[in-house]
């Protein structure tokens, strides 16, 4: 079992944010409780309704899950687990800017003798004891421990790990999840949520844009409202004057984008963002016809295999 876990969770997310959809899992202040104090940026997607809703069929998802799946049905076997039925969602998040620094969190219904039963078959595998759990490694590099019968922790170096567990236990929370907690109370038809905590930790040393520098922290969400595509999206600028700046920019951005759209699609475009500026903060409200954004997308794109 060379990285299986790790391979299950890239397949996951490579398929969640590539085939957007869904709405907030009901479930999702367990996997919100694993985000520690010091998480920089965070990440949430209800996984099992992301096949019901109309942006993933839209996008010809039915199709293409099947042919991913297939490619891995071995796989998938060898797991005894079925992506589409047996998880439920998927929180990601970062204590830093690197790839170790992230966990994933993984809730669904899993058969965790079975799982772990693969774990200890290899023969680079080690357990670590913690508090009431135990955390598996293997290949060096990868972690990963049952938080729950539900829920499985997954990351690079153990410390992280040992993070996640200490936040459940209440040891070290209070940061990215209630961003996200608030993102999902005041958007409950949301199917993406995500937060930033920290926009400058994220930055590089070197090449920072000046704008970027200047902002703290940001929150949004994605849902689908009628026929519309939805974004929210709040920013938290260092002063009021920053803030204005970041509208400017962002108006900036729109007028570009509208160059791209043919003339009565730009119009549509132009006034279905909304920005707002309040003091410290500036609030992004766009909706946009999913059959318009889908036929761009087509035209734009047009080797996309889902079309």
């Amino acid at each position: 079992m060379k990285k299986i876990i790790l391979f299950l969770t890239a397949f996951l997310l490579a398929l969640t944010l590539g085939l957007i959809g869904g709405s907030p899992a009901r479930d999702a202040s367990l996997q919100l409780s694993a985000i520690p104090a010091d998480a920089q940026w965070a990440l949430h997607i209800d996984f099992q309704r992301l096949t019901s809703s109309a942006m993933f069929k839209a996008l010809g998802g039915e199709h293409k899950m099947a042919m991913i799946q297939g490619k891995a049905d071995d796989f998938f076997k060898k797991l005894q687990i079925d992506p589409e039925k047996d998880v439920k969602g998927v929180t990601v998040y970062g204590r830093g800017k690197e790839d170790e620094d992230a966990v994933v969190a993984l809730s669904g219904k899993f058969d965790r003798a079975h799982l772990t039963g693969l774990i200890k078959a290899e023969t680079s595998h080690k357990e670590i004891p913690y508090g009431k759990h135990t955390i598996y490694s293997w290949d060096d590099d990868e972690f990963g421990a049952f938080a729950d019968n539900d829920l499985i922790l997954l990351g690079e170096n153990e410390q992280t790990i040992k993070s996640a567990l200490d936040a459940m236990e209440g040891k070290n929370r209070n940061a990215a999840s209630p961003l996200l907690a608030r993102v999902l109370k005041e958007n409950p038809n949301a199917f993406m949520v995500f937060a930033v905590n920290s926009i400058s930790g994220l930055l590089g040393e070197h090449d920072k844009p000046v704008i970027l520098t200047k902002m703290k922290s940001a929150a949004g969400s994605l849902s689908e409202i009628g026929e519309n595509l939805k974004l929210e999206l709040n920013i938290l600028s260092e002063s009021a004057q920053v803030a204005k700046d970041v509208e400017a920019a962002i108006r900036g951005l729109v007028a570009m984008a509208n160059l791209q759209l043919k003339e009565s699609d730009a119009q549509a475009f132009a006034q279905a963002i909304k920005i707002a500026v309040d003091g410290e903060n500036v609030r992004i409200d766009a909706a946009y016809p999913l059959n318009k954004l889908l036929g761009f997308l087509k035209h734009k794109t047009k080797d996309l295999s889902f079309y």
